[in-house]
């Protein structure tokens, strides 16, 4: 039967594991919005404070593990740093969802500073000298800060602040115009509890310092972390749409997706790592060879998992389970890339050079420069110096010999003599007027004469040849189009944007003015890259330059 001394250490111990997960996802979530911070107030406040939470609970963390009361001291005081900063970072987060939906007053911005500076003044307090918070006994049980003198103003400092934050959410609720962004606003009016119910030192407020942390008062503090981490998690679900300029759907998958990848593989091999090392011997091994063992298996398993059924967990969790989504990603995975079109013409090239016995050929597309060699098989020679499209009729047609068992070549549509080649017109397939490009054949010393298995390859493999032709230029057509499109498609998204809290104002300001600040973003090429990677799927190879223009001003990028 277990004592109470091992079912307070197995409840310290669960306690240090919730902590170390709030630890991860939180500085998880840091990273996740370092590359967003220029994006508004409300990431770069919200930022802060999940570094604050972190400091907090990383430091708790440290102290669990000291074994000397000097080292315990020094980390409780760097944890204060996190409980005093937290609750001048949230009244900032507080007025910047206020101001997201237009309510911007000077008074307030002056009061989110006069927060942080009395912050910093219970910051130095609290770390140099022992006016709010005093050093841990030496015979402590378990090692906490203790009362100040000024605690009692401290506390109420924290509270109040912290009530003025939750009322400017509530401020911004009220606001809010659409469904949605209600719905949003109050998500987070709950949610924003989470960082002073989190890190607010509770056991200062026992007042016998020799007390051992009771039974429960340890499961309080588990179900506190399990309520804070479950409300940092949708606090961060529904914070990470500010300043974004995607829409909710793309933010959405790129947020679960890291999530799933960062701090989640690092959580599952955290609690195997503490399973194995609580177990007993496995087969014989020694402690370190198990662990390594199923550290790296379960990194690898994790890893198999999120890319084996990725596709499936988003439809489950509704990620992408938007129809139109469905086909885009559809036609992702089908297009021809430069790459997919170069390998199916050699294998077209090659095949016919096999049936012809020919020892090199060669596929020309033509372009409003000249033609442009796409693919070849054998030395082409001097084939890489293509005639301009103009000229292929001055060229000499060349008619079919006469061996008893030749094919006319007007069956097989016309051959003109260039060089050491035959020359081939390749007619699109929908409109056989159109010319889409060149087919070369090593001219064979026997002259035309194809048998009719030879002729009959050769027009199966000509027709597949222009087909991929024009499908090249049909892909090209769309490409444009899109192209064309992206700016707008950023100009309306950004419009979306300021306009889900924005209202009015954000709706009436000029176009032109909107349209210019994206284009200065120096974002907006990365999200232009961005969303033809995930709308289009498109290769390395095939990115090209574009302009966009908008506004009267013109900027060029890479796609």
């Amino acid at each position: 039967m277990l004592e109470s001394s091992d079912i307070t250490a197995l409840l310290a111990y669960v306690n240090d594991v919730l902590q170390s997960i709030i630890v991860i996802f939180g500085v998880a979530v840091v990273l996740y919005n370092i590359p967003r911070l220029p994006r508004g107030a409300v990431i770069r406040s919200f930022s802060a404070l999940i570094s604050f939470v972190v400091i907090v609970y990383f430091a708790e963390l440290l102290v669990s593990r000291v074994v000397t009361p000097s080292s315990a001291e020094f980390f409780l005081r760097v944890g204060w740093i996190g409980v005093a900063m937290v609750p001048a970072a949230l009244f900032h987060l507080s007025d910047a969802l206020l101001a997201t939906t237009g309510k911007i007053s000077r008074r307030r911005q002056r009061l989110v500073i006069a927060g942080y500076v009395s912050a910093l003044v219970f910051v130095i307090l609290g770390v140099f000298t022992d006016l709010v918070v005093g050093p841990p006994l030496p015979d402590m049980p378990t090692p906490r800060l203790t009362e100040g003198p000024y605690l009692l103003i401290f506390t109420i400092w924290f509270w109040g602040v912290t009530v003025s934050s939750v009322y400017n959410v509530w401020r911004a609720r009220g606001r809010c115009l659409t469904r949605t962004t209600r719905n949003r606003m109050s998500i987070t009016l709950l949610a924003i509890l989470a960082a002073p119910l989190g890190v607010f030192p509770y056991t200062l407020l026992m007042h016998n310092p020799d007390q051992l942390v009771p039974i429960w008062l340890w499961i309080v503090l588990i179900l506190g972390n399990l309520v804070v981490s479950l409300l940092f998690a949708v606090l961060t679900s529904q914070l990470v749409y500010f300043g974004a300029m995607s829409p909710d759907r793309v933010v959405r998958v790129r947020l679960y997706k890291f999530m799933a990848r960062v701090p989640l593989a690092a959580t599952i091999v955290l609690l195997v790592f503490v399973l194995v090392s609580r177990a007993p011997s496995v087969m014989g091994l020694p402690k370190d060879v198990a662990l390594s063992v199923a550290v790296v298996a379960t990194v690898m398993i994790v890893e198999w998992i999120i890319h084996a059924y990725k596709k499936p967990l988003e439809r489950v969790f509704q990620l992408n389970d938007d129809p139109d989504v469905r086909r885009i990603q559809t036609l992702s995975e089908r297009l021809l890339t430069t790459s997919d079109l170069q390998q199916f013409l050699e294998s077209v090239l090659a095949a016919m050079c096999e049936a012809l016995r020919t020892p090199s050929a060669f596929v020309a597309a033509l372009t409003p420069d000249g033609a442009e060699l796409l693919a070849s098989v054998g030395p082409i020679g001097p084939a890489a110096h293509l005639p301009p499209p103009a000229d292929l009729h001055r060229l000499d047609r060349i008619e079919a010999g006469n061996n008893g068992h030749d094919v006319l070549s007007d069956e097989l549509g016309e051959f003109y003599a260039w060089g050491d080649y035959w020359i081939q017109p390749l007619h699109s397939t929908i409109n056989g007027k159109a010319t889409l490009g060149i087919l070369g054949i090593r001219a064979r010393p026997d002259g035309l004469n194809f048998t009719p298995d030879e002729a009959a390859a050769l027009e199966r493999l000509t027709v597949q040849a222009s087909s991929a032709l024009e499908d090249r230029l049909l892909q090209q057509d769309v490409f444009a189009a899109v192209e064309g499109l992206l700016p707008e498609l950023a100009s309306l998204q950004e419009r979306r944007r300021v306009a889900t809290f924005g209202g009015l104002p954000a709706l009436t300001a000029h176009a032109e003015n909107i349209d210019e600040e994206i284009l200065q973003d120096p974002e907006f090429n990365n999200m232009v890259r961005d969303a033809l990677t995930h709308y289009l799927g498109w290769a390395e190879a095939d990115r090209k330059p574009f302009v966009a223009t908008s506004g009267g001003s013109t900027r060029a990028g890479r796609t």
